[in-house]
């Protein structure tokens, strides 16, 4: 059986299923080129999304535990995209495994024996770079340049001969999305010392909300017409039960 955490190359691909390209209707993944709407963000792909005004909606597959994995996705994500943390906004990714599941458990959505960050940490990392190369590709059309010309700050691609400037929101109003992503090789992503994300002292997306109270907790909801489930112990270990359940196959 192949090891949780050195997934072999058939399982990764089962996770990398979301790095195409593509856009999201009704939570369901459609692919094909796509030009972006003038009076809507454009959406890269299932996992990122470019309002006109910066803003930007990152995926996070995982449930918070905390051990801050709601923050670490979107954030690694955010890494290799060169972001403005202060624009980003982590939305919940919906229940599609073919799409979000982590390639450390199979491809499956499982928030579980602390593999989260290690599971989706490579494919996070490309997927970021790949939309980064994407938004380089569309201001280098639109500066009229060749994109190696191009390099990035924080949400902003920048052209230092010409001393011009565009942001990722500004680039979200015009930009065409491939139907393939570009190919970006390892050694294309940035190396530990160019982080400034990773590893360094982010406020966790979720602790606000405890510590001002507002965050809801599982055990703090309610619906209507709730019902209550308890474990009732036995007095002593040898105890057996007095009546076995009807749908009892023991």
């Amino acid at each position: 059986m192949t090891s949780l955490a050195h997934p072999n190359r058939r399982n990764l691909m089962i996770g990398a299923a979301g790095l195409a390209f593509g856009v999201v209707v009704d939570g369901i993944p459609t692919f094909g080129e796509q030009a972006a709407s003038a009076t809507g963000p454009a959406i890269l792909n299932p996992w990122v999304t470019i309002a006109s005004d910066g803003t930007i909606s990152i995926m996070s597959p995982a449930s918070e535990m905390g051990q801050g994995s709601k923050t670490s996705l979107p954030l690694i994500l955010a890494e290799e995209l060169d972001v403005d943390w202060s624009k980003v906004r982590i939305v919940p990714a919906p229940p599609i495994d073919a799409v979000y599941g982590n390639p450390g458990f199979f491809g499956v959505m499982l928030t579980a024996g602390s593999m989260t960050v290690a599971g989706y940490f490579t494919i996070l990392r490309q997927f970021g770079a790949q939309v980064r190369q994407v938004l380089l590709d569309n201001a280098a059309t639109h500066f009229g340049v060749p994109a190696a010309e191009l390099t990035t700050e924080p949400s902003t691609v920048v052209h230092a001969h010409s001393g011009r400037r565009i942001g990722y929101g500004e680039i979200a109003a015009f930009m065409v999305v491939p139907s393939t992503p570009p190919q970006i090789p390892p050694e294309r992503l940035k190396k530990p010392t160019e982080f400034r994300l990773i590893g360094k002292d982010v406020m966790r997306y979720e602790l606000p909300g405890k510590i001002d109270g507002s965050a809801v907790y599982s055990i703090g909801v309610q619906v209507p017409g709730m019902l209550y489930g308890a474990m009732i112990y036995p007095p002593t270990i040898d105890s057996t039960p007095r009546k076995r359940g009807r749908n009892s196959d023991r």
